[in-house]
């Protein structure tokens, strides 16, 4: 999951930037649904716009941009926490942990959705397209099933069964769809799983955000739960599509 130099500046600056605005109260300035947009999406769509290559690049930027803005975010909590001790409230090292779990997973895969929209964008005005070897087919069903996977275990008695195997089989679709080898799969297995994780998250996260009590911490705990495993699962997928698909092309040749 490697990314250029482009990516890595896109993906630092995306991150200062959202970790400065998001500091500096100035999100408080405008309406809550437009600041919650900016501070989701906003780090991901500059990092796109200043990847060069493949919308999958760009998501992959997106991602980086997401992890090294909830560190920043959680860093700067911490440090602050030092400013006006108490002995009620957490470690600052606890306190880094717990905003660095929970943010890491909020802002990955929608930093994500934000840098492959910006390169898209990029692209688009720069004449480039998207190069051929990206496997949009495979990502673009593999999220599909697993939004598909994800809503019907909410209709069904026993749900947990239903929604492990989604990141699976969305991430399998993904690898098999790419033409090239384990590497590729992982890339498109990793970016499906983004997806697909952003898309799921956004009845918890409206839930978290404006629920109230036990509701709302119950869904910001499966939000995040979910969000790691359908990741981790989604990636290995990948991988193993990849590899089934390269596998039985070789038996082709062989066999031919």
């Amino acid at each position: 999951m490697a990314t250029g130099v482009s990516g890595w500046r896109g993906a630092i600056l995306g991150a200062l930037l959202i970790g400065v605005v998001s500091l500096s109260g100035v999100l408080n300035s405008i309406p809550e649904q437009a600041g919650m947009l900016v501070f989701l999406f906003g780090g991901g769509l500059i990092a796109g716009l200043l990847t060069e290559g493949a919308v999958k690049e760009g998501a992959i930027s997106g991602a980086v941009c997401g992890v090294i803005a909830a560190i920043i975010v959680a860093a700067i909590t911490a440090i602050m926490g030092l400013r006006t001790p108490d002995p009620e409230y957490p470690a600052p090292w606890a306190t880094f942990g717990f905003y660095a779990l929970f943010l890491i997973i909020l802002l990955l895969p929608y930093n994500a959705i934000g840098g492959a929209a910006g390169t898209l964008v990029r692209n688009g005005i720069r004449g480039g397209g998207t190069p051929a070897r990206t496997p949009w087919a495979g990502v673009v069903i593999g999220t599909i099933i697993i939004v598909a996977f994800f809503i019907v275990a909410f209709f069904i008695a026993a749900p947990g069964p239903l929604l492990i195997v989604a990141p699976i089989v969305g991430g399998f679709i993904a690898g098999f769809g790419v033409v090239g080898g384990a590497r590729d799969g992982l890339d498109a297995g990793f970016v499906t799983a983004l997806f697909g994780t952003g898309l799921c998250s956004l009845p918890l996260l409206w839930t978290a955000s404006y629920g109230e009590g036990f509701v709302a911490g119950l869904a910001g705990m499966v939000m995040i739960a979910l969000g790691y495993l359908y990741i981790i699962l989604g990636t290995a997928a990948g991988v193993v599509g990849a590899a089934v698909r390269a596998k039985l092309r070789k038996d082709e040749v062989g066999g031919g």
